[in-house]
């Protein structure tokens, strides 16, 4: 699959070079390859999107924080340092440098005083919204330089990308 995929086409090389189905995981990978592998491509990966989120002034770490409050408003700093697997002074560090950039504010819990609830200004709604429109557009972007083949093995990857993420939690 796409890892297979990834192992087997080095950083320079195009499909076109190398024969073979690149939608078939190579069937010598072993885990250790693939985990030295893999952080070298998530680690470009996300050094591309900086780039991607840089003109909209939204850096990799809030991100996460904007979508989430825009999918599920009035989270606690708690909730979601939980949700990105961050700790809680983390969360607090990217949180306030994001409500002075005037992106969130935070206020009460209407039902509980002593809890802060985190919410997106209108400010914060459009720049998550714009954020989220450049993610899509600049895998768009490189999604169609890529084979059908190739598309599809970036298809059935995610599953298990998802699942590898999921494992710890």
């Amino acid at each position: 699959m796409l890892l297979g995929y990834l192992i087997r086409y080095p950083n320079n090389m195009k499909a076109e070079e190398t024969p073979g189905d690149p939608a078939q995981a190579a069937p010598d990978t072993v885990p250790s390859e693939l985990g030295q592998r893999l952080p070298l491509v998530m680690s470009r990966l996300g050094r591309s999107l900086r780039h991607a989120y840089a003109p909209i002034g939204v850096n990799l770490g809030q991100f996460p924080v904007l979508t989430s409050l825009l999918d599920r408003p009035g989270a606690t700093v708690s909730e979601l340092a939980t949700r990105e697997k961050v700790k809680l002074p983390s969360m607090t560090a990217v949180i306030t440098q994001m409500e002075t950039d005037g992106l969130v504010v935070k206020g009460p819990d209407p039902e509980d005083r002593r809890c802060v609830r985190v919410t997106l200004t209108q400010h914060g709604t459009d720049v998550a919204q714009a954020a989220r429109a450049a993610r899509i557009a600049w895998f768009a972007t490189r999604l169609n330089h890529l084979s059908r083949s190739e598309v599809a093995a970036v298809s059935r990857a995610l599953a298990a990308l998802e699942h590898l993420v999921e494992i710890d939690r």
